[in-house]
């Protein structure tokens, strides 16, 4: 591929408007980085998912240093969190360096994973805005010795340890597992729960790093200009996300993902 400056300054562009509604959704911008990459620049998926994995590093860590001077996240139950989502991530490592899976399931699998985790999503907000919610928890409040977190708790951790899973073999960054367990499992307010999410995800996205420039195919050149984008979308995000109304932040993250989900089938 020629790398021309409208190219690349297409890829920049791209990666500044993922990087933005990827924190202000909380899921990490896998679904935006390897939509991008197989749909517009026509890069075989499996090169997409590992490329994508190398960029969720780096957005995911302008997103959580925004959070977290926000007060939105915290570091504490972020690791703890983290802790599950990476067993994932080791357990694909593991599975897949044993099975192969073809381009064109790799692509089945991304699309049917948006498109459950956007009609999740809109099933929450629909139940929001009909006052039918459960009280939520704030992240600050939440604690282990209380019953009914703890229950709630091990109810969200196989969610934890799929997100880190499929984050893994789809390059996706697991947030859009995550979000919706922090929020409809957790019961923590949408706000804290994106927050919370893309902490969540920049952990994880260490362990994949490190895996995929040792075992993957990574496109280093492609990737660096997203992220160059990208990282000044996630703050930029981060901020409009914090004066967004809750129900309107649930709607938006479900159109997006059923959107994309779509468009990767047909």
């Amino acid at each position: 591929m020629e790398f021309s400056f409208y190219l690349v300054s297409l890829l920049i562009l791209l990666g500044l408007l993922s990087g933005m509604v990827s924190a202000i959704a909380g899921i990490g911008g896998g679904v935006f980085f390897v939509s991008i990459m197989t749909l517009l620049f026509f890069i075989p998926i499996n090169v997409a998912i590992d490329t994508s994995t190398f960029v969720i590093l780096f957005s995911s860590l302008a997103g959580f240093i925004t959070y977290l001077r926000q007060k939105r996240t915290n570091i504490k139950l972020s690791l703890f969190f983290s802790v599950f989502s990476i067993i994932g991530s080791i357990l694909a490592t593991i599975l897949f360096s044993v099975i192969s899976i073809d381009n064109s399931m790799l692509k089945f699998l991304f699309a049917v994973t948006m498109l459950i985790a956007g009609l999740n999503m809109i099933y929450k907000a629909t139940k929001a805005k009909n006052g039918a919610d459960k009280p939520e928890v704030n992240h600050i409040e939440f604690s282990l010795n209380n019953e009914e977190h703890k229950i709630s708790f091990k109810k969200s951790i196989p969610l934890f340890i799929l997100a880190g899973f499929t984050a893994n073999l789809l390059g996706i960054g697991g947030g859009i597992i995550n979000t919706p367990s922090l929020n409809i499992v957790l019961s923590f307010p949408i706000h804290n729960s994106t927050a919370i999410s893309t902490s969540i995800i920049f952990f994880t996205a260490i362990y994949n790093t490190i895996i995929k420039s040792l075992i993957g195919q990574i496109d280093y050149l492609i990737g660096v200009f997203i992220v160059i984008g990208s990282i000044l979308g996630s703050i930029i995000g981060a901020k409009i996300s914090k004066k967004m109304p809750k129900v309107f932040l649930q709607f938006f993250v479900a159109i997006v993902l059923i959107g994309l989900a779509l468009r990767m089938f047909f």
